[in-house]
């Protein structure tokens, strides 16, 4: 009796000081990954603890730690990404616990965990706590993508981007954070109040054109969602590179921020989570010049190019398969492959 009192007692005490967690511990880059064609600074800004791209392989740690002293034994299972993954020790140091599996190939979208579960008990397994976990985000998958600027067609608008047009450079575009040398009267203060930090206004500068990316609302499958994927980033990437702004939209769905425009990690993880859930989102961005990426005849799409097209800007369109698009504007088709 005593001892399995004694059992019962440990059990407790193990199952309270015990805590689980996952996270991502690194990534392995897969055939194609544009990781090693991306500047070293550009790296630098992305995401932590190294950006995820299709077809690349990641670690999930998987660690428990303790209040106080060394606890044990435990075992943790769930799912990852639709994997089931578990992990079990007799001990778990003060210093913590942590194991890693290899997920991979991963393909585009969030990695979910899911169904956790941390489960302890005494050394003799006499009694069993279990503890469940929410659910939520380990990392996020972003789509593959590579120049274009290969193709006459791309060539022809990245010129379109970067040539420069009248414009007074006045426009308000965006506030960004305080830098030593900005002019206090750009400080935009009711937004600082607000975010209890200095940030100023920013405007664009004469000539820079915002270019839209405008995608498929409806892909018919996950694979051809994630060819759109591919070639919007794509097209993302050839702009920024030449100086210009994008603003990634679908009919129905909320676009991208104006505010970051220029920034790579934003747009992919927009295109990450594309087609996101419809939010009733219909008011077209206001843009210079765009480019539709579809696998389908997608009518609304059809008509933002076209409004587009009548306000003075350059068109043109990507297909994903065999859709008729009608359209007068150039257009390319391409499958399902990768790379084009």
């Amino acid at each position: 009796m005593a001892l399995v009192v004694a059992a019962y007692v440990y059990a407790r005490w193990n199952w309270r000081g015990l805590r689980a967690d996952l996270g991502l511990g690194g990534a392995r880059p897969g055939p194609d990954s544009p990781i090693e064609a991306l500047p070293e600074q550009l790296l630098r800004s992305g995401p932590l603890p190294a950006p995820l791209f299709e077809g690349d392989h990641a670690d999930i740690e998987l660690r428990l730690t303790t209040t106080g002293s060394s606890r044990g034994p435990a075992r943790l299972s769930g799912s990852v990404g639709g994997v089931e993954v578990s992990a079990a020790t007799g001990v778990v140091p003060r210093a913590g616990w942590v194991e890693r599996r290899t997920l991979g190939p991963l393909g585009r979208g969030a990695i979910v965990a899911s169904n956790w579960v941390l489960e302890s008990s005494d050394p003799l397994g006499f009694f069993r706590f279990r503890r469940t976990g929410a659910n939520g985000e380990v990392g996020l998958v972003l789509p593959r993508f590579a120049s274009l600027s290969s193709s006459p067609q791309a060539r022809e608008l990245e010129a379109s981007v970067s040539a420069p047009r009248s414009g007074s450079g006045m426009e308000l575009f965006g506030v960004r954070e305080y830098r030593p040398g900005d002019p206090l009267r750009r400080i935009h203060w009711r937004s600082s109040a607000r975010l209890g930090e200095l940030v100023v206004r920013e405007y664009e500068p004469p000539g820079v054109q915002t270019v839209g990316i405008f995608c498929d609302p409806h892909p018919p499958t996950r694979e051809a969602a994630d060819q759109v994927a591919r070639l919007a980033a794509s097209e993302a990437w050839d702009c920024i590179r030449g100086g210009g702004r994008v603003v990634l939209w679908a009919p129905g769905l909320e676009p991208s921020l104006p505010s970051e425009a220029r920034s790579l990690w934003a747009l992919l993880e927009w295109l990450a989570r594309y087609p996101a859930p419809s939010t009733a989102h219909e008011t077209m961005p206001s843009v210079t010049d765009a480019v539709g990426v579809t696998a389908g005849a997608a009518a609304a799409l059809v008509e933002a190019l076209e409004t587009v097209q009548q306000r003075g800007g350059r068109i043109r369109a990507w297909v994903v398969g065999e859709a008729e698009l009608e359209i007068e504007a150039p257009i390319q088709r391409v499958g399902l492959a990768w790379p084009i």
